[in-house]
Parts: C-alpha cells; sequence; structure tokens
C-alpha cells in the first residue's frame, strides 16, 4: 500500500516505537509515556505491546487553566488489527477544544479504560478536577440532564413518572450531579452536555487511523501543536486589543446584556442583592419569573451557574443594585488565563540520529484477530443529540424526496 511506503509497516512502527517516544519525553520534558506489555519474549528480549499512552508537556501544563470538565471517547483504528484509540479532550475559555492525552490499546474495555483514566488522573492530579461522564438513555432523560432550570426539570421527571415509573425510580437514585444541567451539580459541568469534545478529536485524526502507530502519535503532536501556535497568537492579539475576556465570553456577555434590557426587575433584599426579574413577552414566550441572589452568584434560570457568566437577569439585577456585572465572570475567560493555557512552547524533534537508543524492545501481539468484515466498524458509543439531529435530518429529507414523487 502506498502509505507503508511512507510510513512503514504496522510491525515495523511498533518495533520502532519505543525508541520514537524516548525523543518525545527528551525534546519535550515533562511529556508522559506509559506502557503496559503483554508478555515478554525471551527468545528475541522484545515486551509485546498492549497499551500505550502519551500526553504532552505543554497540556499538562495548560490544563490548570481550561474549564472544569474532561471528556472521554473511543473510536476504531482502520488498520488490519483490531486496535482502538482513547482520548482525553478538554475546553479551553474560549470554547476551544483541546486533547489532553491519548492511548492505543488492543481493545476497547473496562480493563483498557481504567488504566487509560488512572494515568490521566495522575498525569493532572494537580486539578484535583474529575471527569464527568453523561449517559443518555431516552429523549426524556435528554431533555431533563439538558435543562438548565430546576423547575423545568422537576416537570420533566414527573413526565417520566408519568409515562413509565420504572424508569423515573431509575433516574431518580443517581447523583443528580452525575448527569444533570441544572443546579444540582452546581456548575461544574460549564454547561457541557456530551462528549462532542473528544468525538470532535477523533473527526479531526480520522485520517491518520489508517496509518501505522508512529504516524498517529506524530500526527497528534503535529496537529495539538498547531492547536497551541494558532491559539497562543489569538491571545497576544486579545491581550493587544484591551479585552478583558475571551471571545466566547464577550459574545455570551453582550448576548445576555441585550436580552436583559427588556427585563423588569423588583428588588427584595439589600444584604443579599437579591431580586425577582420578569422577563418581556415576545412571540408567545417570556413573562417568566426567575430569582438572582448576587451574594451567592446564582439565578433560578440556572445559565449563571452553569456558564460562569452572569446571565440576562443576573446583569440586570446587578445594575438595579449598581454592581460591576463584569467581576462576575469567571476567571477561566479571563484572558491572560487563556494565554497562560498556551504559553508552554513544544519543542521539535531532531532527526532520527540524534534519538537515544530505546529502553527496551517492542513486538506487535500476532494473536490479535485481523479485521475482515467488509465496512465501516459497528460503533459502541452511547447516541447522543448529535447523532440525534442527523438521524431527524435525514429522515427529513426521504419525507421530502417522497412527497415530491407523489
Amino acid at each position: 500500500m502506498a502509505h507503508e511506503i511512507v510510513y512503514g509497516t504496522w510491525e515495523s512502527s511498533v518495533q520502532k516505537l519505543p525508541k520514537y517516544m524516548g525523543a518525545l519525553k527528551k525534546y519535550n520534558p515533562g511529556t508522559i509515556v506509559e506502557w503496559e506489555h503483554k508478555t515478554f519474549q525471551p527468545s528475541t528480549g522484545a515486551h509485546v505491546i498492549g497499551y500505550v499512552f502519551w500526553s504532552f508537556a505543554p497540556c499538562i501544563e495548560g490544563f490548570q487553566f481550561y474549564r472544569n470538565i474532561i471528556s472521554v471517547d473511543g473510536t476504531h483504528l482502520y488498520t488490519k488489527y483490531r486496535h482502538k484509540m482513547l482520548i482525553a479532550a478538554a475546553m479551553d475559555g474560549n470554547q476551544q477544544v483541546l486533547p489532553l492525552a491519548f492511548a492505543i490499546v488492543d481493545d476497547e474495555s473496562t480493563s483498557s479504560w481504567k488504566w487509560f483514566l488512572t494515568i490521566e488522573q495522575t498525569c493532572y492530579k494537580r486539578s484535583k478536577r474529575s471527569a464527568l461522564f453523561l449517559i443518555v438513555i431516552l429523549d426524556l432523560c435528554w431533555r431533563a440532564g439538558s435543562e438548565y432550570q430546576i423547575r423545568k426539570f422537576n416537570w420533566i421527571m414527573e413526565e417520566i413518572k408519568s409515562q413509565n415509573i420504572a424508569a423515573f425510580e431509575f433516574l431518580d437514585q443517581i447523583n443528580k450531579k452525575k448527569w444533570t444541567a441544572s443546579d444540582h451539580d452546581g456548575g461544574w459541568r460549564t454547561g457541557i452536555l456530551t462528549t462532542n469534545m473528544s468525538e470532535c478529536i477523533n473527526g479531526v485524526l480520522k485520517g491518520a487511523r489508517r496509518l501505522p502507530l508512529i504516524a498517529i502519535v506524530e500526527i497528534t503532536l503535529v496537529r495539538t501543536v498547531n492547536y497551541f501556535v494558532t491559539r497562543e497568537r489569538r491571545s497576544h492579539v486579545m491581550v493587544a486589543n484591551g479585552q478583558l475576556w475571551t471571545d466566547f465570553a464577550y459574545k455570551m456577555f453582550n448576548q445576555w446584556h441585550q436580552k436583559s434590557i427588556d427585563h423588569t426587575v423588583t428588588k427584595y433584599n439589600h444584604r443579599q442583592q437579591s431580586a425577582s426579574v420578569v422577563t418581556k413577552r415576545q412571540s408567545g414566550f417570556g413573562l417568566n419569573t426567575h430569582v438572582v441572589k448576587i451574594t451567592n452568584r446564582e439565578c433560578s434560570c440556572g445559565k449563571w451557574t452553569q456558564f460562569g457568566i452572569p446571565c440576562s437577569h443576573a446583569q440586570k439585577v446587578c445594575a438595579a443594585y449598581n454592581i460591576n456585572d463584569a467581576s462576575m465572570v469567571k476567571n477561566y475567560y479571563d484572558v491572560q488565563a487563556y494565554k497562560n493555557t498556551y504559553s508552554k512552547a513544544f519543542q521539535p524533534l531532531y532527526p532520527e540520529d540524534y534519538w537515544d537508543a530505546p529502553e527496551f524492545q517492542l513486538v506487535h501481539d500476532t494473536t490479535i484477530r485481523i479485521s475482515t468484515r467488509p465496512g465501516r466498524n459497528q460503533t459502541s458509543r452511547i447516541h447522543n443529540e448529535m447523532d440525534w439531529r442527523q438521524t431527524r435530518e435525514r429522515q427529513q429529507a426521504q419525507q421530502r424526496e417522497n412527497s415530491s414523487r407523489q
């Protein structure tokens, strides 16, 4: 095959991998590489590859400035062997995704995920943040989990209860911090509801998933470097423009500020700086009442807690109490935090002649079953709203086509 002429075979790439990973750590100190070997072959003096994990030093350094949540996902490699790629990703203060860690495993199993997440947690232990996992079961469950307002969440849960008491009891016994976007989680989810972050990185690496192992690692390096260079340059533009926050934070803040103009405020408690806010009726919507407590930095709509940016109701109350609402924006939206995220530079790898000898010999696992089934591998992940939207679009297109034929 053509790519084997350029990149070599999978088997030769596995043999060369320890030397390449050693160079990666040598020229980018702080980069983490971990191995899990299957067996040792006394006859050849080589280890049989099981799992390999890598996380780049600049990503580890910058993670302390990211937002609170980590997304993880697994994907197939399009090689003749049934290997899988595991990815952890996070989101910065400008609503941009950045990969944190990668791994190649022989199968997407409980043991491989446990191994991956244990190392990933060790790499990013300084922030003491935990990954949150969202499981979407049914449409009503998704509506409940994605609702920011507790009162609306309760309505949807009552609807679930009326339709299926067993489903309601199952959901009700799960810790709501684990699966809801309302105030139950105290804002740790920061408005992120799905694994789209890590799936986005999967899409970026789709072409690489057909290549030998070293080529896959090289592409994760090159594309992560590109993220750092592009975004670090953008951070300097933000600083030069005198911005306080990232572009995303400005967009959300100004959008909600425009909505706040038509709100009506009733003050209740000057010490707590609390008030009720009634929204304007427009196109059949509005005339909703929300309670804002500035001292607690919360609004009953839930958006302030989730996004870390004062919602339109909070901004209106801040204006009523002569409070600087700009001071209420979360720190991870700060331009300096965004700049610090991408401040640590990558260093290029020297040519192979400069690389150190590998610490051990590695060979491919010949017992892994070769994939001979034609077509795309069947996905085992739980579908989310992104998949549902695509399905609806296909169904609507089919309906339009059928209507045009009649």
